[in-house]
């Protein structure tokens, strides 16, 4: 074999180094934000908060180390810290390299992406109200932003290609659009950030052969990066099926089925996920069953207000958000529609779930901090009052990361505008005030699917789902957005699965048949008799147990 000079700039010796290029679009907007030196809700009122972006073009970019964070994140849940380390390296006594390699990905065609400014409030999970004080202001990247990313796999030698490649794999799998998908930037929890690699190019170098060495060495990283992108239109194929053409290419077939076998075992990530419809309507008859579809229900209003410069219309003071959503995730293709809302929409499922709790743990006696503190807990907290069971709310005077999350904002279907005109009304004497004249243009009817994600699920949540889902089928008392107090705002629910994927030995607490096994809440609540309602049933009684439980019982 022809001996090959060794690059003094190489980290380690190499045997392979794969070239990776991926094509990723925004599905929905997103704000990947610049470091500061100050951060939390408390300086938001000084200014805006900017993109980041590169320092000599001033485009929009995604930082290597931003996309590496979310595919090491996404590694660790679907294998584990190990199967993490190898990839990303760090950890253990002796500290290992990354095998993975990130390039800086700026946004493409920035001269025409409409970077705009949002300016939002924190809205108080209890109440629904807004919190005075607490308003953020951010450059928004709209859904249909394209970027392109380049990656390098270094492998050290041809006895760990096969399981860096699969590790490779697991890690992209989110981005591939399988499970929750990523989310990018801020407010992912609220369904902001989601991406997805459209396509994918891949391409092996062998370093132990003198020509594969000057086929990777003998380029300048200019022209590595344009190779890269004139690939993606050349190959718009899965990167499982370009990683397997390389190496059959280069006679690694064993390898090829390795990595094949390796790429298709199912996802340990333990997570449930609650999929719904939601109608924006109210129910002609209370007393009836669950309803099942459209009939029945009388559209009714809903008005989230967005930003007055972006979503304003003519003549109108305030009116329903409006985002766009892609149409060609290949291209960035977008159009403009009417959205279901998202800090609103998720604010009013943490105020049922919490309301529900509450009304549980005082009927059972339960004392009222052990009931905040678990609610806390999967739905987030701004800071954890007292110590809790649940792993996820133990850091004292913190804020509690949400385990629940809204996969994306969800897309009103059907409904149209209707244009609304108030006027101010005089307390004392009941007269219409001069000069105080509003006019609203809200969204009337329409349905959305609405997607939760349960990061680690036991009995317990699964209840409360159960039960904010009954509550939103029957007769719903809390509604989204504006006016709630005069009756708009309200969501009934049609349609609802919930089904728990990830590995059935995992240690959680859990039994029977339902694992990976998709439950129809709405079928259950028309027949509470039926083949799954003990599966229910069996949930709601581990809810109880843990609001009412000793406070070590899950220790």
């Amino acid at each position: 074999m022809t001996e090959v000079p060794r690059d003094p700039d190489l980290p380690r010796p190499t045997a392979v180094v794969w070239e990776l290029t991926a094509r990723l679009c925004l599905l929905t907007d997103a704000h990947i934000g610049a470091a500061r030196s100050v951060s939390g809700h408390g300086s938001e009122n000084d200014g805006v908060l900017p993109l980041d972006r590169d320092p000599i073009t001033d485009a929009p970019r995604l930082r290597a180390t931003t996309l590496a964070g979310l595919l090491r994140h996404e590694l660790t849940a679907r294998a584990d810290h190990t199967g993490a380390v190898g990839l990303f390296g760090g950890g253990g006594p002796v500290f290992a390299p990354s095998a993975l390699d990130l390039d800086d990905a700026h946004a493409e065609r920035a001269e025409a992406i409409p970077v705009t400014v949002r300016t939002g409030i924190r809205v108080a999970p209890d109440t629904g109200a807004a919190l005075p004080g607490r308003m953020w202001r951010r450059e928004i990247l709209p859904a249909g932003t394209l970027f392109t990313c380049h990656l390098r796999l270094w492998v050290p030698a041809l006895a760990h290609e096969a399981r860096l490649l699969s590790l490779l794999l697991l890690a992209t799998r989110g981005l591939e659009g399988e499970g929750p998908g990523l989310g990018i930037g801020a407010r992912t929890g609220r369904g902001y950030g989601a991406v997805r690699a459209t396509r994918w190019a891949a391409r092996r170098h062998d370093l132990t052969d003198a020509r594969g060495w000057s086929g990777f060495h003998a380029r300048d990283w200019a022209e590595r990066h344009r190779q890269g992108v004139e690939a993606l239109t050349e190959n718009p194929g899965r990167l499982a099926d370009l990683v397997d053409l390389g190496l059959r290419e280069h006679g690694r077939d064993a390898v090829a089925a390795h990595v094949a076998a390796r790429a298709a075992l199912p996802d340990r990530a333990r997570r449930a996920e609650l999929r719904m419809e939601l109608h924006v309507a109210e129910r002609a008859d209370p007393t009836a069953g669950p309803p099942t579809g459209p009939e029945g229900l009388r559209p009714g209003l809903l008005l989230v207000g967005g930003d007055p410069a972006e979503d304003t219309r003519p003549g109108v003071d305030r009116s329903h958000r409006r985002r766009p959503v892609v149409t060609d995730p290949d291209t960035g293709s977008t159009r403009v529609e009417p959205v279901l809302g998202d800090t609103a929409l998720f604010a009013l499922l943490k105020r049922i779930g919490g309301r529900l709790a509450r009304d549980a743990a005082e009927h059972l006696g339960a004392p009222g901090e052990r009931w905040r503190a678990w609610h806390g807990s999967w739905w987030g907290a701004d800071s954890a009052r007292t110590s809790s069971p649940e792993p996820a709310a133990t850091h004292h005077g913190e804020a509690v990361p949400s385990r629940v999350r809204l996969r994306s904002v969800p897309v009103l279907a059907g409904g149209a505008p209707l244009t609304t005109v108030r006027r101010t009304v005089d307390a004392l004497f009941g007269d219409t005030v001069d000069g105080r004249l509003f006019t609203a243009e809200a969204h009337c009817g329409g349905s959305a699917e609405v997607v939760l994600d349960v990061i680690g699920p036991d009995d317990a949540v699964r209840g409360l789902l159960a039960l904010l889902v009954r509550e939103l089928a029957t007769v719903p008392f809390d509604g989204a957005g504006a006016g709630t107090g005069g009756g708009n705002g309200g969501l009934v629910a049609t349609r609802a699965v919930l089904t728990t994927y990830g590995d059935p030995s995992s240690p959680v607490e859990t039994e029977g048949d339902d694992e990976g096994d998709p439950v129809d809440l709405m079928a259950v609540f028309a027949d509470p008799e039926g083949e799954r309602a003990h599966v229910v049933r069996r949930w709601v009684r581990a809810l109880h147990t843990r609001l009412t439980g000793p406070e070590d019982e899950s220790r």
